[in-house]
């Protein structure tokens, strides 16, 4: 049984302590993972500032990878070896419970109502050198997938889920608010979906780097009429689609400026505050929809990093050991993206 690995906890807010873990010994559903990277997201951003309230002492970190070193039963033992990502939410579905949920009956164990989160809620993540979790929420890493690129299959899976709950046409308008890492990603696949594409953001130097990802059409924020170019792109309409990626609770009001009638708003923001200034009159009167969507589908995901050459190795500015989690988290704010190694 894997005991002693180092772990960098969360203990309060703004305060990352690296401590000694054991793991309970494991469950025959369980796995323990060797953690080879694991990525610093917006919603890792939010917990660590505290805006985000999560029960502590955490090991955060859910975009993760690694290799299989011990499973709980012998009938999984052809795991050992293997190169791994992981789904984060800790289901019925995932420990194969006799007795399934309201949720998990209805086929949302995404939404589990016994579910723990991986590095989010109740459950230590990936900002460790080894993580446990259900070997029935692995994924094998197909070797055309390297391990910096298997950290993005998260994100890649949300992205993909946005457009699972909000499908989009050939002929549709896509606004997407926030072009970091989130945002650019949501830009591939709207792309893929052979949708038009547009990226708004007031930092030049990602707008740049959107042409890259599928996008047609550049609008800063920080021009005047920023809000009077998007309508001029859609011909003075709005957008059919406009995805908040943002992590700013401004995202939905910005959002509701450029989308139009009968349009839709998709959420992905999990910054932990509440929007405010929201005119709500206004989004009834032109019947707006407003989706929201999390996490997404992981087989998907892989496929579409197998198939498409998507320049993900592009965002990575860094990578940072354990010891350095808070600087990690810090620098992630300005940065593309930032990767934990915890063996660096």
């Amino acid at each position: 049984m894997m005991n002693d690995h180092r772990a960098a906890a969360l203990t309060s807010t703004r305060k990352f302590e690296i401590v000694t873990r054991q793991f309970p010994s494991l469950q025959p559903s369980e796995a323990i993972v060797r953690v080879e990277y694991a990525g610093v997201c917006g919603t890792d951003i939010a917990i660590f500032s505290g805006d985000y309230t999560v029960p502590l002492p955490l090991v955060p970190g859910h975009e993760l990878v690694g290799e299989v070193v011990e499973v709980g039963s012998e009938d999984s033992h052809p795991w050992i070896g293997k190169r791994v990502t992981a789904e984060i939410n800790n289901s019925c579905r995932s420990y194969n419970r006799e007795a399934f949920c309201a949720a998990c009956r209805r086929g949302l164990s995404n939404h589990c109502v016994k579910r723990t989160v991986v590095g989010i809620v109740n459950y230590d993540g990936g900002y460790a050198e080894y993580v446990r979790v259900p070997i029935l929420n692995l994924h094998p890493l197909p070797d055309t997938i390297s391990w910096v690129e298997g950290v993005f299959i998260e994100p890649l899976a949300a992205a993909i889920q946005t457009f699972e709950l909000t499908p989009i046409s050939p002929s549709n308008h896509v606004v997407v608010l926030g072009i970091g890492r989130l945002g650019l990603l949501t830009c591939a696949v709207a792309s893929l979906n052979k949708a038009q594409v547009c990226a708004v953001s007031r930092s030049s130097d990602k707008l740049e780097r959107a042409s890259k990802w599928g996008v047609v059409k550049a609008v800063s924020t920080d021009h005047p009429k920023w809000i009077e170019a998007v309508h001029e792109w859609t011909g003075g309409i709005g957008a059919d689609v406009v995805v908040d990626t943002t992590g700013s609770p401004e995202g939905l009001r910005l959002a509701a400026e450029i989308v139009r009638p009968r349009g839709t708003i998709a959420l992905k923001t999990t910054c932990g505050l509440p929007a405010t200034g929201i005119d709500t009159t206004r989004l009834v009167v032109d019947e707006v929809q407003i989706h929201t969507s999390r996490c997404g589908p992981f087989a998907k995901a892989i496929g579409l990093l197998t198939r498409e050459s998507l320049p993900v190795k592009s965002l990575v500015s860094d990578v940072l050991p354990l010891e350095d989690a808070p600087l990690a988290i810090e620098a992630a704010k300005l940065s593309t993206k930032i990767l934990i190694q915890p063996k660096l």
